[in-house]
């Protein structure tokens, strides 16, 4: 298995997708936010790059049945109904709406990766699940780390590298990584026994907490805590209906 990792999304826009397996990774906080929505009954969620995409496509689904989510800088836009905090995310709010969310870094890669064979959504709350369905498909891999402001994020290449330690492990799969899978496996290794304080010191750990979202931080740094798989399937990302319910 050919294991391909983006440290950011830049390098990934020239990417050849076809016939692969993407694994789109944002820790902090789309990947768990999304699996937050799902996990809660949400209908689907659907990526949109702007504010504006996300207004239009509410306006197409119908104000009943949709809600705006999203951020910029981790501050909720304005007018929107949520956030990208992923204890917004409740059965209460969610359930068997459409869930439109924006945010500064994660969700543009999926129209990026949208001719691949399967696109998978993928945090620490969901890795396992994310590790099994990766294994099970058997093809070529690229993990795409959306990073912080299109720099480098320790909290998406710690995901990507325990990624790849499951597919090589537990799963047992000969793999081949680039130079940056090496790195993120490293990182993994090295920091296995303390993902959350590692995050949490991390440059985007610190950040989200002076915003007043510790708690975001702490949630989705808990391994396998949603353990769902959200998926792309026309535009739209819903569970596998193979999915582990808890």
């Amino acid at each position: 298995m050919d294991i391909k990792l983006f440290l950011t999304p830049l390098p990934f826009e020239r990417a050849n997708v076809s016939d692969k397996t993407v694994v789109v990774i944002d820790v902090l906080r789309s990947s768990t936010s999304i699996c937050a929505s799902l996990k809660a009954g949400a209908r689907g969620v659907i990526p949109t790059a702007g504010p504006g995409e996300a207004v239009e496509m509410r306006s197409k689904l119908g104000a009943d049945n949709a809600l705006l989510a999203g951020e910029r800088d981790g501050v909720k836009i304005e007018n929107f109904h949520l956030g990208n905090s992923p204890l917004e995310f409740t059965d209460e709010v969610v359930k068997n709406k459409y869930i439109i969310l924006t945010t500064t870094n994660g969700t543009a890669i999926f129209n990026q990766a949208n001719k691949a064979r399967l696109i998978v959504s993928c945090g620490l709350v969901n890795v396992s699940r994310a590790a099994q369905k990766v294994a099970g498909e058997n093809r070529d891999v690229m993990i795409v780390c959306a990073g912080e402001k299109g720099g480098f994020s320790i909290e998406d290449t710690l995901c990507g590298g325990m990624l790849i330690h499951l597919l090589s492990t537990m799963h047992k799969k000969e793999v081949v990584l680039s130079d940056a899978g090496s790195l993120a496996l490293l990182l993994y290794r090295a920091n296995k026994t303390a993902i959350r304080q590692s995050i949490a010191q991390g440059e985007h750990g610190r950040s989200l907490a002076s915003l007043g979202f510790k708690d975001d931080v702490e949630f989705a740094t808990e391994v396998d805590a949603l353990p769902v798989l959200p998926v792309l399937k026309d535009g739209r990302l819903i569970l596998e209906s193979d999915a582990v319910s808890v």
